[in-house]
């Protein structure tokens, strides 16, 4: 019998052993809002498989029944992160009752994921208008066009001019493709966070609640947070670079 439990507690923390663990972050996660993560598991085993293994990572519990050799598996996990703000994730652990379910045996992990928490959105109280924290300049809707910032890249379809090929990225791919391009024809709107209502918290949600409002509309958003500003754009990177700010404010 102690052979038995001897032998079956080295397959046990072999089964734990020669695992990667990787996790991909959602590019908007927001306070208190569950955000979609993708954990990854996989072998560096080339022989035998693991087996009944069950992932301990950022709060919450997911299982993997097989991993073969040479195999990586992910799943997506719900999380809720309580704070806004820079966070890293460093432990992970990975645990198992294999093989003969006497035991469930565990194994710590290192890891460092990175991921940042935008404020969650919070809509202006009642009495408000959304043009009270904003200011507006010149022209801002935006459109599809051949001025502007680059929005995106597609295939070509006889339609657009030759100037809006991308004759490298073209050359990579084996096909014609072309930058969309944003042209403004609005308001551009600049958004100062001392004009919002409520505390640091409440301004900081309302901000980022006009920064996604203001740009699903196609108007260009622009961002002022003390003596810090960032003039008016229409891309998405430049909307995360918005949120981002916000998400890191005073928090030095």
């Amino acid at each position: 019998m102690l052979g038995f439990m001897a032998v079956s507690g080295i397959f046990g923390l072999q089964n734990l052993q020669k695992l990667d663990i990787a996790v991909k972050f959602p590019e908007e996660i927001y306070c208190d809002i569950p955000a979609q993560l993708t954990v990854q598991l996989a072998t560096k085993r080339g022989i035998l498989p693991h087996y009944l293994l069950t992932l301990h990572l950022a709060g919450v519990v997911t299982g993997f029944p097989i991993i073969r050799p040479g195999e990586r598996k992910e799943q997506k996990v719900l999380v809720t992160f309580s704070s806004r703000g820079a966070g890293t994730v460093t432990r992970a652990k990975v645990s198992s009752p294999f093989p003969v379910n006497f035991f469930v045996r565990s194994n710590p992990f290192s890891l460092t994921a990175a991921y940042l928490v935008f404020p969650r959105p919070k809509p202006l109280p009642s009495g408000w208008s959304s043009s009270d924290p904003a200011e507006t300049r010149n022209s801002s809707q935006l459109h599809k066009g051949s001025s502007g910032e680059t929005e995106s890249i597609n295939r070509y379809t006889g339609k657009e001019p030759f100037k809006q090929i991308h004759w490298k990225l073209s050359a990579r791919h084996d096909e014609l493709l072309v930058k969309e391009m944003a042209e403004e024809t609005g308001e551009p709107v600049i958004i100062n966070l001392d004009l919002l209502p409520g505390r640091v918290e409440e301004r900081l949600g309302h901000a980022a609640f006009l920064i996604n409002r203001f740009m699903s509309e196609g108007r260009a958003v622009g961002l002022e947070l003390g003596e810090k500003q960032i003039p008016p754009g229409i891309t998405r990177g430049h909307r995360l670079k918005m949120l981002g700010e916000l998400a890191l404010y005073a928090q030095d």
